[in-house]
C-alpha cells in the first residue's frame, strides 16, 4: 500500500502539468492537521497551483491539480490545465490522467468545503465538507461524493466511479502540495580567458578609432610603425596583410598575393604594406621560412637594421652585401623594424619540426639581442574547434585557442598576451565584423608593442643628445680655465 508519493511518481505529475520542473511542498495533512475545512483553508489558500492526493488501504492513489490558487469564498472557476488523476489502483502503478472538459468548471472553493473539482451543484470530487474525524479502523470516512457526478465536468474516458477510487472515499491520508515552478538558474556564462569588450559594431568602431590614434612618438620623424612579418611558408602571412587591408578598406582586398604551400613561397621581396593616411602601420611581408630554403640571419639583421630596400628581391642565391648598390648604409630609424611578428599556422604548429622550431629561435635570439620587442600571430584558429568556427566572436571562449596560445608561448618563450589568435579571410566574399574585430585586436596589440619600442628609443637618443651636450660644456670650461 503506498502511503507517500515516490519521486517517480512526482516525476509523472510534472509531465502531466508539462510546464517544466517543479518543487512540491506539503500545505496540509489530515492525518497531521486533521480533517477540518476550516485548516484546510488555513493552509491552503493563496498558495498558488496546489495538487490534492488521496490514499486509501486497497492501495489506490488519486486526486485531482489546479493551477489557480485556492480561494475560500471563489465560488466555481474555470482552470483548463486542471485534471484528476490516477497513480495507483489497487497497490498497481496505473498512471492516468483526466482533463477538464473544454468550458467547464474545474473547481469550487468555499469556507465550508475541502478540495472540490467540478461546480458546487455537479461535482466530480467532493472530498469532505466541515469536519471528519478518524475512525477506529485507521480511517478516514469522507462526506463528500465522488460518485454521483463522476465525469461531469472532467473527461474521464468513461471509466467509473469505482475503477477510480474503489467505489468508497475512505482513505488514510489526504495531502495538498503547493506546486511552485523552480526557479531555474541562469547558467554561467564561460568565462573568457581573455577578456575584451563585447564583439559588435560598437567595439569594432572603438577599435578603428583607437587603433588609428595610435602615432609613433614626436621628434623621431617615424611616419609609420614599421612590423615585420615572420614565419613558415604558408602559414598565412600575406593573407594577414591583407587582412588588415580588408578591415580598413571595408570589403575583402586581394592586394597581396596570397597561394605559398609548405615548398614554395609566393612573396620573394620585402614587401611594405600601408593602409592609407588612417592608421600608422606598415607591415613588412617577407619569403616564408623552409625547412631548407630560408632567410639568413644576417640578411635578416639587415633587415631590422634597415638596410634593405623596399622590394628587395630576398632569395637565397641573391643575399645582400654590404657593398652592393642598393644596401641602405645611412639607415634611420624610420628604416628600421619597429616590431617583429611570428605568423604561425594554428593547425600544424603543434608538429612542428625541431628544425623549423630552431630556425625561429634563432630569430628571436637575433630580435632579443637587438632590444626588438616580439609578438606572434595563430592563424586558421577557426578550424581549431567548432566552437570558433560557429562564430569567431567565440574565440576567448574556446578552450582549444586558449590551450594552442598557451603552447606558442612556451615554445617561443613570449608572454601569453604578446600571442594573438586571428582568421585570415579565406572563402568569405562578404567583410565580417566578428574578423575585422579580432583583426584589430591584434595590430592594436602589435602597435603598443612598438610605440613603447620607439618610445625607449626617443628616450634613449635624448638621453645621448643630454650626455654629447654635457660633454661639450664641460670641455667649453676646461678651454676658459686654461685661456
Amino acid at each position: 500500500m503506498c502511503t507517500i508519493l515516490t519521486e517517480s511518481d512526482f516525476d509523472q505529475v510534472e509531465s502531466w502539468i508539462g510546464t517544466g520542473p517543479k518543487t512540491f511542498n506539503l500545505l496540509y495533512s489530515i492525518t497531521r492537521d486533521g480533517c477540518d475545512t476550516s485548516v484546510f483553508h488555513q493552509k491552503c489558500d493563496n498558495q498558488g497551483p496546489t495538487l490534492t492526493v488521496l490514499y486509501n488501504k486497497e492501495g489506490s492513489v488519486y486526486g485531482g491539480y489546479t493551477g489557480l490558487s485556492l480561494e475560500s469564498g471563489a465560488g466555481n472557476r474555470n482552470d483548463n490545465s486542471a485534471f484528476l488523476y490516477q497513480l495507483y489502483y489497487s497497490g498497481l502503478n496505473t498512471p492516468k490522467k483526466y482533463s477538464v472538459k473544454i468550458g467547464q468548471a474545474a473547481i469550487c472553493s468555499a469556507p465550508h468545503l475541502g478540495p472540490l473539482f467540478g461546480s458546487n451543484t455537479a461535482y466530480d470530487v467532493l472530498t469532505f465538507h466541515s469536519i471528519v474525524q478518524k475512525s477506529s479502523s485507521g480511517e478516514y470516512n469522507l462526506n463528500g461524493d465522488m460518485q454521483t457526478y463522476f465525469g461531469r465536468n472532467y473527461d474521464t474516458a468513461g471509466i467509473s466511479s469505482k475503477e477510480f477510487n474503489n467505489g468508497h472515499i475512505r482513505v488514510t491520508e489526504l495531502e495538498v502540495y503547493a506546486v511552485k515552478d523552480v526557479k531555474r538558474k541562469t547558467p554561467a556564462l564561460p568565462t573568457p580567458w581573455r577578456k575584451t569588450a563585447e564583439f559588435g559594431t560598437k567595439m569594432l568602431g572603438c577599435l578603428k578609432e583607437e587603433v588609428k590614434g595610435i602615432q609613433p612618438p614626436e621628434g623621431l620623424d617615424v611616419p609609420h610603425f614599421n612590423i615585420l612579418l615572420l614565419g613558415p611558408l604558408g602559414s598565412g602571412k600575406s593573407s594577414f596583410c591583407n587582412l588588415v587591408a580588408s578591415v580598413f578598406r571595408g570589403r575583402i582586398s586581394h592586394r597581396a598575393r596570397v597561394g605559398g604551400n609548405a615548398q614554395t613561397s609566393t612573396t620573394t621581396q620585402l614587401t611594405p604594406y600601408t593602409f592609407g593616411d588612417t592608421v600608422s602601420l606598415q607591415l613588412y611581408d617577407t619569403r616564408g621560412v623552409a625547412e631548407t630554403d630560408t632567410l639568413d640571419l644576417l640578411q635578416c639583421n639587415f633587415i631590422l637594421d634597415g638596410h634593405v630596400p623596399d622590394f628587395y628581391e630576398m632569395s637565397p642565391t641573391h643575399l645582400l652585401k654590404c657593398d652592393d648598390a642598393e644596401f641602405r648604409h645611412q639607415a634611420a630609424l624610420k628604416n628600421k623594424i619597429h616590431c617583429a611578428v611570428f605568423v604561425l599556422d594554428g593547425l600544424i604548429v603543434g608538429d612542428m619540426s625541431k628544425s623549423m622550431l630552431q630556425k625561429l629561435l634563432s630569430y628571436r635570439d637575433l630580435l632579443n639581442r637587438k632590444g626588438i620587442p616580439q609578438a606572434a600571430l595563430i592563424t586558421k584558429i577557426d578550424k581549431l574547434c567548432e566552437q570558433s568556427a560557429e562564430n569567431i566572436s567565440n574565440t576567448f571562449l574556446s578552450p582549444a585557442v586558449k590551450d594552442l596560445v598557451y603552447n606558442v608561448a612556451d615554445l617561443l618563450n613570449l608572454p601569453r598576451n604578446s600571442i594573438l589568435p586571428v582568421k585570415n579571410y579565406e572563402e568569405e566574399m562578404e567583410s565580417d565584423e566578428n574578423i575585422n574585430i579580432l583583426a584589430l585586436l591584434a595590430v592594436r596589440q602589435i602597435l603598443f608593442f612598438a610605440e613603447d619600442y620607439l618610445e625607449n628609443m626617443k628616450d634613449k637618443q635624448s638621453r645621448s643628445r643630454g650626455n654629447a651636450n654635457s660633454g661639450q660644456a664641460h670641455s667649453d670650461v676646461r678651454g676658459s680655465d686654461t685661456a
